[in-house]
């Protein structure tokens, strides 16, 4: 059970909260185009949540990397913590990302600060006939504040706030984001529900005066130790905000490609409904050591090839955690020829 704290300072804290869901909303209100933007900040940079299907997850363990995605789970427990994640990504693209934990006497919760930093490498540039015209780089980063109140022993909320900036070729864009969420941990111990909102905001500086959507998304889920046996199960609702996931129609290519969407095998409804979950597993043979399992439909649906889906959609990773800090791999797989490699460290700091 996560500790927390009860000062007179608690209304203050209920106040930052506060005030993080009015800019929120503001700003959502300043571009709906349908276009979305900044989607790099939905990648997963923690191995964990990378092995787990690549979502935040409601898993109440003094993990830095699991609060700083969702941050009703910030509590005391991940106080001076610095986690480090490094992900070798699809197409030689590669996401690095920093967190650090830590409480204030100025506010009754815990607070933590990161950055997340996208490298899409070099580019060839390309002029309107076809003919090379030399290269580009492009870079995305944010940067995140996020706080946390405890109001009992089972019951939280947290917010995030993240600026976030955008590189493409000479182009730039500037972007205000903000996740909100609430988590409650059952008084067992072994089970934990969170609902997320996150990515809310709005581009603030657009790249060429056309404004476009961020990536706004609702996920709701649950965990569940169990008590004899030395594994835990997780469900993960993403997208709660619309129920169609299919691809439409119109936006895929006319041409024979060998990424199609199977899933007229299975009715309609029954495809929507999976493509919303995200499951995984993690089993703990000994207190140090731990191995995870992970399946996301929906990106199974979406770039399985037709001839030969394999693993895609499939996750599998470990952690292995010391005394002063912990080291955590990840594969996550694609397509046949696309997968994420995710590697973490998680230094517990002296106080």
């Amino acid at each position: 059970m996560a500790p927390y704290r009860q000062n007179g300072r608690t209304l203050l804290g209920r106040h930052f909260l506060l005030a993080a869901c009015v800019m929120m909303f503001s700003v959502t209100a300043w571009a709906q185009s349908g276009k979305k933007v900044f989607q790099f900040v939905e990648l997963p940079t923690s191995a964990r949540i990378g092995a787990l299907g690549g979502v935040p997850q409601a898993i109440a363990e003094a993990d830095l990397n699991l609060a700083a995605a969702n941050p009703a789970f910030l509590s005391a427990e991940t106080e001076n913590k610095l986690a480090v994640n490094y992900v070798n990504y699809v197409a030689g693209i590669s996401v690095a990302d920093v967190a650090y934990s830590f409480h204030t006497p100025f506010a009754p919760g815990t607070l933590a600060a990161g950055l997340q930093y996208l490298n899409s490498g070099k580019n060839t540039r390309y002029d309107e006939f076809g003919n090379t015209a030399g290269s580009f780089s492009s870079n995305e980063w944010a940067v995140r504040l996020s706080y946390c109140q405890h109001f009992d022993s089972c019951f939280s909320i947290g917010a995030t706030v993240k600026p976030a900036f955008s590189s493409l070729g000479g182009y730039f864009s500037m972007g205000l984001l903000a996740d909100v969420s609430a988590a409650y941990r059952f008084r067992n111990g072994n089970t934990a529900a969170s609902i997320l909102l996150r990515n809310f905001g709005a581009q603030i500086v657009s790249y060429d005066g056309n404004y476009a959507d961020t990536p706004f998304e609702i996920l709701a889920s649950i965990s569940h130790q169990l008590e004899h046996a030395p594994f835990r199960m997780s469900l993960v609702l993403q997208q709660m905000q619309k129920f169609n996931l299919k691809p439409q129609k119109a936006n895929m290519p006319d041409m024979d490609s060998e990424v199609e969407d199977n899933s007229n095998k299975l009715p309609d409804f029954i495809d929507n409904c999976l493509r919303h979950c995200v499951l995984g597993v993690e089993l703990f043979p000994d207190k140090s050591f731990n191995a995870r399992v992970g399946f996301n439909y929906k990106r199974r649906q979406e770039l399985k090839l037709s001839n030969s889906p394999g693993m895609a959609g499939v996750s599998l990773g470990f952690g292995l955690r010391l005394k002063r800090f912990s080291i955590e791999y990840a594969n996550a797989c694609y397509t046949l020829g696309g997968r994420s490699n995710h590697f973490s460290l998680l230094i517990n700091l002296p106080k």
